[in-house]
């Protein structure tokens, strides 16, 4: 009986022990559940489509938008940079919304997917391509690329006309007889001498008509009054009428859509323009088979602009009618603006830059210059033949 208490006493002893022990470890901490650290979650700028872009469309930054997309999530081809899609061009027409992938884009113009000409896809709505002839200084010396602006410059010469007969004046002389006239022709075409004694209105009156009947198919002209001699003279022009040249710039802000001729189906898609003569642009000559092989390289001859319909159509009225045609290229960066300039006339360089008429003088050059002398440009390429 005594040892049956023994134990019981032993088993609370143990029991308090082990209670006491529990809650000592427990305020170390020691039987605190742990729990595992929520992992943080980082968002990106994910590029998106902020409107819908056509198939063929020169990216820009307007026309972009973003949304927080989480970072482990991201798969490879999508931008967080918007700066590396403008610029690009949508190879397929991009909804709005639709996040922006690598093999949606592409960096050159003239590659997007869909049928028919690839070049139709980077003309803008409303628009349309034409092309214009060109030449190395009508051009820039080939310095305009496919993508740059243009403005366009042209020069027209003008003449005076007969609004009737839609013919350069002045207009020829017939054989007519002014009725009271005491002028008359004779068998040899010739004409009876004009009344003595006439004042000199009168005497312009009596030349005109005698004029007019003997010299039939000559320029027209015009009675002058010679006070030194007090007498009339008819004047006639010495040469036909010069007509009068004017250049104006007609168009601005113009995007190039290529310069050079499209490729066709099976031909190379882009050929680089190569720097003829370079030998001789250090001054050098080059030998005829050297010469062969830098004629075999084609330089571009016509550019295609795109421009509005009524520009298209005013192109190609000034095209037709023998107009010159001169590119100057726009600098860098989105710039709408339209300068509003002057034609340019002979009087308008005289007035504007001061350029005064040369005097009469009791001398001049020799040999006689008659017409400015075109200069040799420095890079024209020198042909030798080898012996």
């Amino acid at each position: 009986m005594r040892r049956g208490r023994i134990f019981i006493y032993i088993a609370l002893i143990l029991v308090v022990v082990l209670v006491v022990a529990f809650l000592y470890l427990r305020n170390k901490g020691v039987f605190t559940p742990s729990t595992a650290a929520t992992p943080e979650v980082i968002d990106v700028n994910l590029v998106l489509a902020g409107q819908n872009i056509p198939l063929g469309t020169q990216i820009t930054m307007d026309m972009l938008s973003s949304m927080k997309f989480p970072q482990d999530k991201l798969v490879t081809g999508l931008f967080t940079d918007p700066n590396l899609v403008v610029g690009q061009y949508a190879k397929f027409a991009i909804d709005q919304g639709v996040p922006i992938a690598s093999g949606m884009l592409s960096s050159s113009p003239g590659v997007a997917a869909g049928p028919g000409s690839p070049w139709v896809t980077l003309i803008p709505s409303g628009m349309t391509a034409i092309s214009i002839p060109i030449t190395r200084l009508s051009s820039m010396a080939y310095g305009i690329r496919d993508g740059d602006r243009v403005d366009v410059i042209a020069s027209m010469l003008l003449a005076d006309l007969d609004a009737s007969y839609q013919s350069l004046l002045p207009n020829n002389t017939a054989g007519v007889i002014p009725a009271g006239s005491h002028a008359v022709i004779s068998g040899g075409g010739t004409a009876e001498e004009p009344e003595v004694n006439l004042n000199p209105d009168e005497m312009i009156t009596n030349l005109v008509a005698q004029s007019i009947s003997g010299m039939a198919g000559a320029p027209f002209g015009r009675a002058e009054f010679d006070a030194n001699f007090q007498t009339a003279f008819y004047v006639v022009p010495s040469e036909s009428q010069r007509p009068r040249l004017v250049s104006q710039m007609v168009m601005q802000n113009v995007p190039v859509l290529r310069v050079g001729t499209f490729p066709l189906p099976g031909q190379a898609g882009e050929e680089a323009l190569a720097q003829a003569g370079q030998a001789a642009a250090a001054g050098e000559t080059i030998t005829a088979a050297e010469a062969e092989q830098a004629a075999a390289i084609e330089k571009p001859d016509v550019i295609t602009l795109i421009v509005y319909p009524q520009d298209a159509i005013a192109l190609d009225y000034l095209m037709k009618s023998g107009a010159f045609l001169t590119l100057t290229l726009r600098g860098p960066g989105v710039d709408d603006s339209r300068i509003v300039t002057e034609s340019v006339t002979l009087q308008y360089l005289l007035s504007q830059y001061n350029i005064s008429v040369p005097a009469k003088l009791p001398y001049g050059l020799v040999p006689r210059l008659d017409v400015l002398l075109e200069p040799t440009l420095p890079n024209d390429i020198i042909v030798v033949t080898s012996e």
